[in-house]
């Protein structure tokens, strides 16, 4: 996709690395190897329903329904990866912190209501205009 095609996806996924400094760099690379290996995309994939990123692994007859070629032509013809955003990180941990304190809230037996949500919420806008 690009200037003037429908986007009616995005490209999402779960990145793995190995840092330079990593203390069993060895091991590091072994898991990445495991993790990205044909058998193990097709275990995974299955498991959760979704298109292994191994084009190898995608020709098992697991991803030949008809919902994942929907998907699978989809992420191929008309998915675009998001924006990357500088703030996203910090957007991440003020918003989870309001919503695991509201959590806590309601484990603890203390009301939560429309307005303590608004509350948490605001404050996690605060923090994210400092």
């Amino acid at each position: 996709p690009g200037t003037g095609q429908n986007t009616n996806s995005m490209v999402a996924g779960i990145n793995m690395a190995v840092f330079k400094n990593t203390k069993n760099s060895d091991g590091a690379k072994e898991f990445v190897k495991f993790m990205t290996s044909d058998a193990e995309q097709k275990l995974l994939n299955k498991t959760y329903g979704s298109i292994p990123p191994v084009k190898a692994a995608q020709q098992d007859p697991a991803f030949s329904a008809p919902d994942l070629k929907v998907l699978r032509d989809t992420l191929a013809t008309s998915a675009a990866p998001l924006p990357q955003v500088p703030t996203e990180s910090q957007f991440e941990t003020t918003v989870g912190t309001a919503v695991k304190d509201l959590w806590a809230d309601a484990a603890a037996g203390r009301p939560v209501t429309t307005e303590s949500v608004r509350a948490r919420l605001a404050k996690a806008q605060q923090l994210m205009q400092q």
